[in-house]
């Protein structure tokens, strides 16, 4: 009896006297110092991971738009200059350039033929633009761009008897406002000024503005 119970003591006294040093042991070992550089660099390094991964999923992404648009031409013919109003209906394609701040877009507008008693006037447009986006506040955006527009034009006067029947090349630059109403939509206003990139055409400069509804694929 006495024999059990002096080794049930040494058992005891064993586990007692190891189970810190296990213990310590494995505390130590899972243990890693780490300094404050340290901890900057790993959340800077998973930032930028976050960033690529948000890159990826944004890259390419396509938009579709329509809207509505009206154009004010500055135009020459028989002898004279003067202008003239019309509006139409406009839908643009375009993606992102490897990134969802830079696009290409083109857009198309057909303004149809406006007749009257002496008149008939009649303007199409197609635009290719480089642009750039970028947030104001909370929902708002705005956006820039520029590139290259031809103009097929048609006018015809009895009275006067001008006629234009014209394709300019023009230089175009055109501004936007936009509110994001939904991560895939947004609705806005853009304003997009041309100027003729020949001599002596009788289509010289024009200017439109455009309420727009963009989605993005």
């Amino acid at each position: 009896m006495t024999k059990l119970k002096t080794f049930q003591f040494a058992l005891i006294s064993l586990v007692t006297f190891t189970a810190p040093t296990i213990v310590w042991a494995t505390s130590n070992s899972d243990y890693t110092e780490v300094s404050y550089d340290d901890l900057v660099n790993e959340l800077s390094r998973k930032k930028d991971t976050a960033d690529q991964a948000e890159r990826a999923v944004n890259a390419g992404k396509a938009h579709l738009g329509i809207g509505y648009a009206n154009s004010f031409s500055s135009i020459s013919a028989a002898g004279k200059t003067f202008s003239r109003h019309t509006s139409g209906v406009q839908v643009s394609a375009g993606m992102d350039l490897g990134s969802p701040r830079f696009y290409t877009e083109g857009i198309f507008r057909n303004y149809g033929t406006n007749d009257s008693t002496t008149e008939s006037f009649s303007l199409r447009e197609l635009d290719m633009k480089l642009g750039y986006t970028n947030v104001i506040e909370n929902i708002w955006n705005y956006s820039l761009a520029t590139g290259l527009s031809t103009r097929f034009m048609k006018y015809t006067n009895s009275e006067t008897h001008g006629s234009i029947d014209q394709v300019t090349p023009s230089l175009v630059i055109s501004s936007g406002i936009f509110a994001q109403i939904h991560r895939n939509i947004s609705i806005g206003a853009e304003i997009s000024g041309r100027t003729a990139m020949i001599n002596n055409a009788q289509d010289k400069d024009s200017f439109d503005f455009a309420f727009r509804i963009n989605t993005s694929l």
